[in-house]
């Protein structure tokens, strides 16, 4: 009795052992911090995101997108920013303010852009403006009125997102143009009677603010002040009436119209007594000369944003033409890819910088500004232009940086043919008026 109870305890003893969780194992160490950087202030980013915005059926638009996505591709290829990829979104404007506004509250709200860049045309960059302050979106922006940078004077802190990249104020544009005139006087072309043609729009009322005074100054008269729609096309009439006002120069002030190349044409067509000199932007196109049959022969133009395909300002202006054309096959369709291009490169070294200097997050926008704001005429940045801010945030204006040259075509070609620090050409007048 005792061994058979001696032998219940012991199997009960068994099977309360089996019944006991096995000892805990060791844990594998993990490694040691120090063998994994610090993750980064901007931790759960995972991309960086560009938008570039303006009117996509223009030469304008695509050329901006173009070169955006250039710059992207480029800065991809190194590693990103911050090592985060870079993705490009694209809005159309349809040069319409109401659709611009919206398209931008898209890009800043629906696709969660970092910064865009584009524009055109002064009067929907106004509206933008105030989705760019409500949203509070670096925009490196692409149009003319001083009305823009005014607004960043005026109220700083609101309006503080916006830079201008791709062409100066509107008052320098007639510095340039009243340049060009003594220019031409210099070379021995008398000027005493003006006919201008000019946009019905914003921008060109800037301008001829500006201008006015300086031709007074000059002893030179106004003879007509004709404003045209976008799409005109009815030059032959105004030409002519020029010739009958005994004109000695025809100057256009021409963007929004987007019929340049038309103008051109009927001048050299009917060899109107006086030179064709003044703002074309459609004569910045590198095609400008084909799309005229060559009739844009000696036509004297500004060139928006001191860039030109045939004489590139900086060394990076030369490698992204020739770029550009590798990409897309064709150098860029208007002087607005410049500034586009430009802005991308201007966002990630405003970045870096700032992470750098060791902001707790680079890509916050007010961060951002600060750091674009350290490039003044002291501290430029040296991309396809030499580029640098006024307090304003609009472009500086001169030799040094970024001016609108004054240019000529000849036989085909552009060239600029003052001031003599950059010309590559010299003057050359029409057969016609020799």
């Amino acid at each position: 009795m005792m061994r058979k109870l001696l032998v219940l305890v012991f199997l009960g003893l068994l099977l309360l052992g089996c019944a006991q969780p096995s000892p805990p194992t060791t844990p594998t160490p993990t490694k040691t911090p120090e063998a994994t950087p610090t993750p980064p202030p901007f931790e759960g980013k995972k991309e960086v995101v560009i938008g570039v915005i303006g009117p996509m059926a223009l030469p304008e638009g695509t050329s901006e997108k173009n070169a955006a996505q250039l710059a992207v591709d480029e800065i991809n290829d190194q590693g990103g920013i911050l090592g985060l990829p870079v993705k490009l979104v694209v809005g159309d404007t349809k040069l319409n303010p109401d659709t611009a506004a919206s398209e931008l509250r898209r890009l800043a709200t629906v696709e969660k852009v970092d910064m865009v860049t584009g524009g055109f045309s002064s009067g929907v960059m106004l509206a933008m403006m105030e989705v760019m302050a409500e949203t509070k979106t670096v925009f490196l922006a692409d149009a003319s009125s001083p009305a823009h940078p005014a607004k960043v004077a005026e109220e700083y802190d609101k309006y503080k997102y916006w830079f201008r990249i791709s062409q100066n104020n509107g008052t320098t544009f007639a510095w340039d143009l009243a340049a060009m005139i003594d220019f031409l006087r210099e070379k021995g072309v008398t000027i005493e009677k003006v006919y201008v043609i000019r946009d019905e729009h914003i921008w060109t009322d800037a301008v001829m603010q500006a201008l006015q005074p300086e031709l007074e100054k000059r002893n030179i008269e106004i003879v007509a002040d004709k404003k045209v729609g976008r799409g005109y096309t009815e030059y032959d009439q105004l030409l002519l009436e020029a010739k009958d006002l005994q004109a000695d120069l025809i100057m256009p002030i021409l963007a929004i119209a987007g019929t340049g190349d038309v103008l051109a044409k009927s001048w050299g067509e009917l060899q109107i007594p006086a030179l064709l000199a003044g703002h074309d932007l459609a004569a910045i196109d590198y095609q400008f000369y084909d799309k005229t049959d060559g009739l844009a022969n000696y036509e004297i133009f500004i060139a928006d944003g001191g860039a030109l395909v045939t004489a590139p300002p900086t060394d990076m202006c030369a490698k992204f033409v020739e770029a550009y054309k590798a990409k897309y096959g064709h150098y860029p369709e208007s002087h607005q890819a410049y500034g586009a291009y430009d802005a991308v490169y201007a966002y990630k070294i405003a970045v870096e910088e700032a992470y750098k200097a060791g902001e707790k997050n680079p890509f916050d926008p007010d961060v951002v500004v600060k750091y674009l704001e350290k490039h003044d005429t002291k501290n430029p940045l040296v991309l396809t232009r030499t580029v640098a801010w006024y307090k304003n945030h609009a472009l500086v204006w001169g030799d040094d940086f970024v001016r609108n040259w004054i240019s000529q075509w000849q036989d085909g070609k552009q060239y600029i043919i003052s001031p003599s620090t950059v010309a590559n050409g010299e003057l050359k007048l029409p057969p016609w008026l020799e």
